[in-house]
Formats: C-alpha cells, structure tokens, sequence
C-alpha cells in the first residue's frame, strides 16, 4: 500500500466531501487515520455506500459505525442542553460557539462533525457568576492550570470572555476589532440543543470561523469545512454583502480570503468572485508563495504567526506581538510548560519550536532561490 502523505490526504478528502471518494483513498489506512484525526471521518464513512463500506474496512484501525458517532454526539448534546438551562436560569446570556454551534445549525445532523469540548462566549461582568454555575450548579471542576477551564468526566467547559482570545495574546486585539460585544449585538434567539439560545448573524460567524482556523495554521481540514457550509448558507440567504461588510468591519480580510479561496476552489463553495476580489490583501513574493502552498493543500508551519504580523498597524505591533508569541504570560507559559518545573519544560518546549521553524524557514528559502 502507498504510503500518503498530508497534502496527498486532503487533496483526496476533498474530492471526498464532493461526493467523488477516489479509489485509491477508500483502501487506504493512512487516509482514514488522517481522516480520524481530522474529525471528518463520520461525514466521510456516512457518505459511502455498503459495499464501498465492506471494501474499507479491511484498511480501519479501529472499524467503526453510524451508532458510535451519534451516540457520543447525545452525550455531548444532552451536556449541553443542561449548560445552556443553568446559564438561563441564572440569567447570564452566553453564546455557543465553534464546534458546538456549528454542528448543530450547519451539519444535517449533529454527529456529523465531532468536536471534544463545549465553548461559550458571556459578558467579563458575568465572569464570576459563570464560574460560580460552572463549579456549584454544574459541578465541573476547575483545572489548575487554565482557570477559565472546567470539566466533568472527560466533558470539558472552555468558559471565553474574549472570541479571539485576546486574553491570551493581548496583540491580537490589534488585528482585530472584533469582540464580544458583536456578538450579542448580531445575535437572534434560536435552538442549539433543543434549548432556547443565541444565534449569531454570518456577518459575525463567519470571519471569525476564518480567524479561528487561521489561528491554528488551518491545521484541521473540518474547520474549512465548516466555513464552506456556512458560505452555502449565506450564499442561499443572499447575505454577502452583509457578510463582506462584516469582514472589512473587523479587518479580517486576509484570514477570509485564504478561506473561502479555499473552499471555493476545492469544495466547490459558492462564493461571488466579487466577494473574494473585495476582500484579496496585497501580497508581497513571499506570501505569494505561501498562499500558493496553502492551495495546494499544503499545511505551511507557523502560518497563522507569519500572517498575523501581516495584519498588524506598524512594525513596533509586530515587535509587540512577536515578542508575547516567544514569551507570553506567566499564566500561558505555565499552560505551554504541561506541568512540573515550568521555567525549564516552558524553555525547553520553545527551543525544539525555535529549531523546528528555523528548519522550516531554511528549507522555504532554498525552494524560493530556486524558483
């Protein structure tokens, strides 16, 4: 059997979601550990029929079925509804957000698209109180390390005052207006989980999603997807110039663009070449080359960093920025550190980062000379 690689992998995932599994990639474990580890493994085995079913799963690790998925997305769905009741009845307005809201108001069903843990957004006024229903009415435990994080069993609760997280990188807050006031003012009541609940306007949702991906370097092929079902929804509802107002409102025209371009081409999303003309950055060879990469489904180490400075107003931001990036906060290098002496496992976990990009960087420049 070939061996696959990543880029090989979501070349083939792609034409996956547009309902054209290849061959080569339906009796292939690789793909389907890729496919696994990238959430999209319910969406992708759904979408087959028996027999192309029977023929894969001689290549599963771990042969599995449409009862497995659904059953734990109840279990997090049941979690759910339960959060979203104590909240209201303690009168803190929250919003869900990511993997929760996306599985339930985007997917056909919600065990389609997987996600671990259950995020909400509040008011910082309500942090206290939040915590208090988080710990006394829920009964999730905090974790040491992360006081905004609680959990119960292997359900964790992510409590966000901030959507970018600006609390930990406070230069963040200088690529991006965008807080937690938007969105509330762009929220509608709606139903998440069977409960009444917030929903947010596209214009809000949807580059924040391209931030969000953009944040972790588009590392996970599901959370592209997930843009490219939204874009659908805005295209059927006519809510792009909404959207595009959105986009340029919380300059977040550089995430966006590397988005839908990517979900336009390869999951065929229907976004007006307008909208993506509107909202293309300037480039200079190097990024140039970046986005190159990036679209030939390439996973390019430190993406999100590189751009963001991009984003940044003046080189004293990129200055600041780089510098929280390198040497963050006691309370993120101690998150960093995974425990112990956190001075010695924080320094020790930058420096193979360091070696790892200096790496990268030097192979990049040797395939630019030669180009």
């Amino acid at each position: 059997m070939k061996q696959l690689s990543f880029s090989q992998y979501r070349q083939y995932a792609c034409a996956a979601l547009k309902h054209k599994m290849p061959e080569s990639a339906l009796n292939n474990s690789d793909f389907w550990t890729f496919a696994q580890a990238d959430a999209l493994f319910p969406l992708l085995w759904t979408s087959l029929n028996d027999s192309q079913k029977e023929s894969a799963k001689a290549h599963l690790l771990h042969p599995m079925d449409e009862r497995i998925f659904a059953a734990d997305a109840l279990r997090l769905r049941n979690a759910t509804s339960r959060i979203l009741r104590a909240y209201r009845d303690a009168n803190i307005p929250i919003i869900c957000m990511r993997g929760l809201a996306v599985s339930e108001l985007l997917y056909p069903h919600a065990y389609l698209r997987p996600h671990t843990d259950i995020d909400i957004l509040f008011d910082k006024k309500d942090l206290l109180m939040a915590k208090q229903v988080a710990g006394n009415v829920l009964q999730y435990n905090p974790l040491p390390a992360y006081p905004m994080l609680f959990k119960q069993g292997d359900i964790p609760l992510d409590l966000h005052i901030e959507p970018i997280g600006a609390e930990r990188i406070k230069a963040w807050k200088d690529i991006t207006p965008l807080h937690t006031e938007d969105f509330f003012k762009y929220a509608t009541e709606g139903e998440i989980a069977g409960e009444t609940a917030w929903v947010v306007h596209p214009r809000v949702i949807l580059p924040y999603l391209c931030f969000h991906a953009l944040k972790h370097s588009f590392e996970r092929l599901i959370w592209l997807y997930d843009i490219a079902l939204l874009a659908k929804q805005v295209h059927e509802q006519e809510l792009w110039d909404e959207v595009l107002q959105g986009i340029k409102e919380y300059k977040l025209e550089r995430p966006c663009y590397y988005a839908l371009s990517y979900v336009h081409k390869h999951m065929n999303a229907d976004i007006p070449a307008h909208v993506i003309q509107a909202i293309q950055p300037d480039m200079g060879m190097i990024e140039k080359r970046l986005f190159k990469r990036f679209m030939k489904h390439e996973v390019i180490p430190y993406l999100a960093e590189r751009l963001f400075s991009r984003m940044l107003p003046s080189f004293s931001h990129r200055l600041e920025f780089w510098r929280e990036t390198v040497y963050p906060e006691p309370e993120v290098r101690a998150q960093i550190a995974g425990g112990g002496c956190v001075k010695c496992n924080f320094i020790r976990t930058r420096l193979k980062q360091i070696g790892r990009a200096l790496w990268a960087f030097s192979k990049e420049t040797v395939y630019l000379i030669r180009a």
